[in-house]
């Protein structure tokens, strides 16, 4: 699946990003990143892609952001691979936050 973020319409944030877990921290949101993770698979914020190993005939699994998930960050290349990491906009991560707890509330 590729995913960037010229696909995004109507961004809730823009400007400078960080990762999941130091927005976490930052938020004192009381979630790991695995379980942040999991929830934003299930909202629909983040897929699963998939790529061929460097060193090996493996695939490996990585997340991306989709386009629901671009209104809250960008999916940031690597300089190693030709895979993408998904940073979160800095302004608008409390919402994400509040949208993460809500779903863990109503489990």
């Amino acid at each position: 699946m590729e995913t960037n973020s010229k696909t995004a319409t109507k961004s809730v944030g823009d400007g400078p990003t960080s990762s999941l877990t130091d927005l976490l921290k930052q938020h004192n949101v009381p979630l790991s990143t695995v379980k942040a993770n999991k929830i934003l698979l299930e909202l629909g914020f983040l897929a699963e892609a998939e790529r061929k190993s460097s060193v090996s005939d493996k695939t490996k699994k990585y997340k991306v952001l989709t386009e629901s998930g671009l209104n809250y960050g960008i999916n940031r290349e690597s300089r190693h691979s030709d895979q993408t990491s998904p940073y979160y906009f800095d302004n608008s991560f409390a919402e994400l936050a509040r949208l993460l707890l809500n779903a863990v509330e109503s489990k």
